[in-house]
């Protein structure tokens, strides 16, 4: 098929078809035609080719992306405005903004991987520092605490570099609470393989106050920076990768987030990560959906499904739902819409034009688990590194999560240099039909 020329994208149905990030439209039907007739093009085209998108054009063009057959979420058409790649056209959430780290001339200027919890009403908030370039040897980990949401701690090194001139590098990732201890995990990679090398160890780290911790604790191979989560009846569900790229997800019935670990059972899915740093959330079923980042060109989430307590899952698939290749936070509010914090813009990098630009940070919402009908962005005006760095990229990027005293607290990246946290009212995310 021959390219629409420019008028006639005006005037007809067009089919698009999306390699990586690039995108090439062909004419399939004009506008007299009847809509069943379009309809079922539609279909049939769909059903052949699931990375084919169905663009209805009349005037201004706008995209339907269709999600591929059986995905186990879907976006609503329009969610995102994609000729407006700074907003995406979403409106702006009312929050108050604290920057915690902010890298200077004599600081470490490398902070990525932000993880939040709550311990003994006080907010733990944890991230990677390192000297000057991602996941290098002699990065370590911060951690940050709050009592009031608004005011945070000096920062202070939980897990030091862990081998000094050896290749080591530490990667935070998450806490787990119980009613009298504090869990801090932290996976120690080899440098510049982060998630690749059979080497790299998750470790945890206990204490009784927030202050003093004890020895360190080897937990698993792989590369995890996610901590653990429970679901209904305690399990508790922490997820990374193998050396080999694809997702490990595990879940223990031990609520010391230490012992009783073993893998849950998924397919594998070759060809498709290279970090899939795996997130979850809960329907109202009880059923759990794990979404997953891509490797760089393949600019979409793709889920699996676990309907028993996170043992074994679907294969995952691709959905309609736009990424710019970077971590996501999926989650639950405490009036059980599932959530979905993320860059879905696939506009390329100023930094890395293989993957999309991390700006806006948006939050999206489903009351079923299934369709993501609502979505607002967190943060949105531009950025711009102070401080170049190996992998380092602009924007406001892998965000964590937690819902605390009325509020939701999502803490971020900003350009791989500095630690944010933004403060949202949970009335303002609220529904009628959620409430």
């Amino acid at each position: 098929m021959e390219p629409c020329s420019s008028a006639a994208q005006h005037t007809f149905t067009v089919l698009q078809t999306n390699v990586g990030l690039q995108t090439k439209s062909y004419c399939i039907a004009s506008r007299g035609d009847p809509p069943e007739s379009i309809a079922m093009i539609s279909a049939v085209l769909r059903g052949l080719a699931p990375c084919i998108l169905i663009v209805a054009v009349s005037g201004a063009r706008q995209a339907l992306a269709a999600a591929p057959e059986n995905a186990p979420i879907r976006i609503r058409a329009g969610l995102f405005d994609t000729t407006q790649p700074q907003t995406l056209g979403l409106q702006t959430l009312p929050g108050q903004h604290k920057i915690v780290y902010q890298a200077g001339p004599q600081t470490y200027k490398f902070c990525h991987h932000a993880n939040l919890a709550v311990w003994q009403d006080k907010l733990f908030l944890m991230w990677s520092n390192g000297i000057t370039h991602e996941d290098y040897n002699g990065q370590r980990i911060l951690y940050a605490t709050s009592v009031d949401g608004r005011n945070w701690s000096k920062p202070a090194v939980l897990a030091a570099d862990p081998d000094g001139d050896g290749p080591l590098a530490c990667v935070a990732a998450g806490w787990h609470a119980t009613e009298e201890t504090l869990v801090a995990y932290y996976t120690a990679i080899v440098e510049k393989r982060p998630g690749t090398d059979k080497r790299n160890q998750l470790y945890c780290l206990t204490s009784s106050d927030g202050l003093q911790w004890g020895q360190r604790s080897s937990l698993a191979h792989g590369f995890f920076i996610e901590g653990p989560r429970p679901i209904a009846g305690g399990r508790l569900l922490m997820n990374g990768q193998r050396s080999n790229q694809q997702p490990r997800l595990r879940f223990s019935d031990q609520s010391d987030g230490i012992t009783g670990w073993r893998d849950g059972h998924i397919p594998e899915l070759l060809g498709v990560y290279s970090f899939p740093e795996p997130s979850w959330f809960t329907r109202r079923d009880g059923s759990l959906v794990m979404t997953f980042r891509t490797k760089s060109g393949d600019p979409t989430i793709y889920a699996s499904v676990s309907r028993d307590r996170g043992e074994s899952w679907t294969q995952p698939r691709k959905t309609n739902f736009p990424d710019a290749t970077a971590r996501s936070f999926a989650g639950n509010l405490p009036n059980g819409q599932a959530f979905f914090i993320s860059n879905p813009n696939t506009v390329p990098s100023v930094t890395h034009p293989s993957i999309g630009r991390r700006n806006p940070l948006a939050i999206s919402l489903s009351a079923d688990g299934q369709l993501f009908d609502r979505a607002y962005s967190i943060r949105n005006t531009p950025t711009a590194m102070r401080f170049q760095g190996v992998n380092k990229a602009n924007g406001w990027q892998y965000p964590t999560a937690v819902a605390w005293r009325k509020h939701l607290y999502v803490a971020y990246s900003i350009n791989k240099e500095d630690v944010g946290v933004t403060r949202i009212a949970l009335a303002a995310l609220a529904t009628p039909q959620a409430e």
